[in-house]
């Protein structure tokens, strides 16, 4: 009878935690209904948007949700758990769908809507939350495969193999010249402060002597270095269906190799990394930091093979990036983008909004404009735990893309979304990286997805 005893005291016992942790007096844990509703942006009269797909990705758990927008614009979400939420939202219309809703040709054959908000609070007091879908802008040019996580640090080429590859999506031919890459800069993680938005990235506004206010961040990004494709103007045509790769170092780098000091750089496992010595063009920062007074990076071997890619910024004087060669982030906290600018110079750089005073260590960021840019592809932290919020508004990319860890031989690429008659590729453009990218278990320059 006492073990009994015991036993319904214990079960008691266990109800009454039950209920003070997951009750709480407020529900905070039982399953909410949400609703998430969607409308197109201003200049399109902010007409409620049906058939819009909508997903919410619990930050803690990874769990995703998804549903479709009814007529009058609301995506119904029932029993969800509470918790924090990134919510995004696409939908694709024809030429024909478009011209139909709104009552005018809007040339293009497609025309691809995008929304997104991150760290959505959603519990028993917050039931609902309004998008507002803007136009994504396609470009011909696309961002084809990154590169970033580099091959195993003892036996591959650690972070010497990256590149990035640039394709021709369209039917024309296009010329690269005078096209620029732009690696962007911005807060690594979502801790809020003074100098922040409310996901935790920078607030651009609150940098020293900006003279815009909110557009600082809704107009705009910010560049650590920016590298351009030389040429007269029709020196490197890129055909359709065709690439063009940039590597950080353009040589094989499954062969030994001989750096800048004499000594010999080491390959174990060649199998894990590639031949880079097929590149168009490589980042070679030698005769740059010397101009500067700096030594040249010991892994950064020029191939006279391989063009050299232009130095369109990499700080200003006496404010120069840490970076000294093409170094991506293996862990894929940077995002990149492409665009063309007839005058690069004239767009201004500024501190990041931490800094309140400037000295030897503060960088200065090239700021672009949105207009400008072709493509971008957000990357992101493989652990759901340590991502960071976005650097691209959900007009260039409403999504992201990861590899599976760092140095793991890895690339993100993009999904071919058809087969021509002819066998040329066109390959997914969404301006959404997380419907665009998938992994490739090994890193392949002019390769596809499928």
């Amino acid at each position: 009878m006492k073990n009994c005893l015991t036993l319904l005291l214990a079960f008691f016992m266990f109800l009454s935690c039950r209920d003070d942790n997951f009750g709480g007096g407020g529900n905070e844990l039982k399953p909410v209904d949400f609703t998430v509703s969607t409308s197109y942006d201003a200049s399109l009269k902010s007409m409620a948007s049906g058939g819009v797909s909508v997903v919410l990705t619990n930050t803690n758990t990874g769990d995703v949700y998804s549903q479709t927008s009814s007529a009058a614009g609301e995506a119904s979400f029932t029993k969800i758990l509470p918790g924090t939420y990134n919510v995004t939202a696409s939908q694709t219309l024809s030429r024909a769908e478009f011209t139909t809703l709104f009552g005018y040709d809007p040339l293009e054959e497609q025309v691809q809507f995008n929304a997104v908000q991150e760290n959505l609070t959603v519990n028993a007091n917050i039931s609902s939350s309004a998008l507002e879908l803007k136009t994504a802008r396609l470009g011909n040019l696309v961002i084809k495969q990154i590169y970033y996580a580099g091959s195993h640090t003892t036996q591959g080429a650690m972070f010497r193999d990256q590149f990035i590859e640039i394709y021709n999506n369209s039917n024309e031919t296009i010329y690269a010249d005078g096209l620029y890459i732009g690696q962007l800069y911005g807060k690594t993680n979502s801790t809020t402060s003074s100098y922040t938005l409310s996901n935790g990235q920078y607030d651009w506004s609150k940098s020293l002597n900006m003279p815009l206010g909110s557009k600082a961040n809704t107009d705009y990004v910010y560049a650590d270095y920016v590298i351009k494709v030389p040429g007269a103007g029709t020196t490197y045509p890129i055909e359709p269906g065709t690439s063009f790769v940039i590597a950080a170092t353009g040589v094989n780098h499954k062969a030994p190799l001989i750096d800048n000091s004499g000594d010999p750089l080491e390959v174990i496992n060649p199998d894990l990394t590639i031949d880079l010595s097929i590149a168009e063009f490589e980042v070679y920062l030698g005769d740059f930091r010397t101009s500067i007074g700096e030594s040249v990076f010991r892994s950064d071997i020029q191939n006279p093979l391989v063009t050299d890619m232009a130095i369109g910024y990499w700080g200003i004087p006496g404010y120069y990036s840490n970076n000294k060669d093409l170094l991506m982030d293996s862990l894929g906290r940077d995002s990149f983008v492409i665009f063309r600018s007839e005058d690069l110079g004239s767009y201004p750089a500024y501190t990041d909004p931490s800094v309140s005073v400037v000295s030897t260590n503060s960088n200065y960021l090239k700021q672009i404009p949105n207009s400008a840019i072709i493509d971008g592809v957000e990357l992101q932290h493989y652990n759901p735990n340590s991502q960071r919020p976005k650097m691209l508004g959900a007009s260039i990319d409403a999504g992201s893309t990861h590899t599976d860890a760092a140095y793991n031989s890895q690339s993100v690429i993009r999904k071919v979304k058809t087969t021509l008659p002819n066998g040329r590729k066109v390959l997914e453009d969404t301006n959404n990286s997380t419907n665009d990218f998938i992994k490739l278990e090994k890193a392949n320059p002019k390769g596809f997805a499928n």
